[in-house]
């Protein structure tokens, strides 16, 4: 088998707007997005890289495959690949030249002919950034984006995630959040803005459970400060919490993980069911937001 590896944008000058990129016909595997910037005055750190970026999303004819903030991407490469994402010469000279790279995944692995996103007709899937030029933090963006093409693959599935942005309840306590229904659910991926600090030791989201068609399935109950802990499982590199570290805030982030081997078994199969449901106890009234990752079959 052949996979290629081209360019659909080079040294791209980023900025405050929307750039659309028809994506290659063949089957696709991943795309590398990279950003390269220079330091204004001192080191800029991941997460003020990652505001430059405000989504990412990927369509097929209008349906939505992949659509993440850039946080969020960061985190699912780390679910993924156990590795996060890669930031370059960590210096906080200024005018160092530095860069970030992001994975688009269409498979839970790289470069897997099974796995992977189908082959469509030119001008059927299409790449969207929204980026927003940061007025102090980093200088002088561009954008060199690749896709890798897995050619003659004929894959039997793919990766879709897709983020909820989930409202402030209005009050502390139980939230149910409805989840799609339909496809094979790998992993949630859970965001809460606050965290154990000085004089709290809660997260926005405190705790989750899934149900399924109203009777408890697979997580009865998963407290955050456990789960932030289960990212030993996904980091090899370690998960830390300091900024400048160039790693994602791993604090800030769970996984309700129904693909905990890399096997297969535990997927939580959602097709014929009525109603599938997270219900997360929050201790803070505030917004939130769950990545779904889902497998996908092809052909239904």
């Amino acid at each position: 088998m052949q996979f290629i590896r081209s360019s659909i944008l080079r040294s791209y000058t980023v900025a405050t707007e929307i750039k659309k990129i028809d994506l290659p016909t063949n089957p696709l595997s991943h795309l590398i997005i990279t950003m390269g910037f220079w330091n204004a005055t001192d080191e800029a750190t991941l997460a003020e890289v990652l505001v430059f970026i405000n989504s990412i999303s990927v369509t097929h004819l209008g349906a939505t495959v992949l659509y993440a903030e850039s946080e969020d991407l960061a985190a699912l490469n780390c679910y993924l690949f156990k590795h996060a994402p890669v930031l370059t010469h960590s210096v906080a000279t200024d005018n160092a030249s530095r860069q970030l790279s992001l994975i688009v995944p269409f498979g839970r692995n790289m470069f897997n002919p099974l796995e992977c996103y189908p082959a469509t007709k030119k001008g059927e899937l299409t790449l969207s950034i929204d980026s927003t030029v940061p007025a102090t933090s980093l200088d002088n963006a561009t954008f060199n984006i690749e896709a890798v093409e897995l050619v003659g693959a004929t894959p039997t599935q793919y990766l879709k995630s897709t983020l909820k942005s989930v409202a402030a309840p209005g009050a502390t306590g139980d939230v149910e959040v409805d989840l799609p229904i339909g496809n094979r659910i790998a992993a949630l991926i859970m965001y809460s803005t606050t965290t154990p600090a000085d004089s709290s030791n809660l997260y926005g989201i405190n705790a989750s459970k899934i149900l399924v068609d109203n009777v408890e399935y697979g997580y009865a109950f998963a407290s955050a400060h456990c789960m932030v802990g289960d990212w030993i499982n996904k980091l090899h590199t370690g998960a830390r919490t300091i900024a400048a570290s160039g790693e994602v805030d791993a604090a800030h982030f769970f996984a309700i993980d129904f693909d905990p081997a890399g096997n297969d078994n535990f997927l939580l199969d959602t097709k014929g069911k009525s109603r599938v449901i997270v219900r997360n106890t929050m201790a803070v009234n505030e917004a939130s937001k769950i990545n779904v990752v889902e497998i996908v079959n092809v052909g239904g």
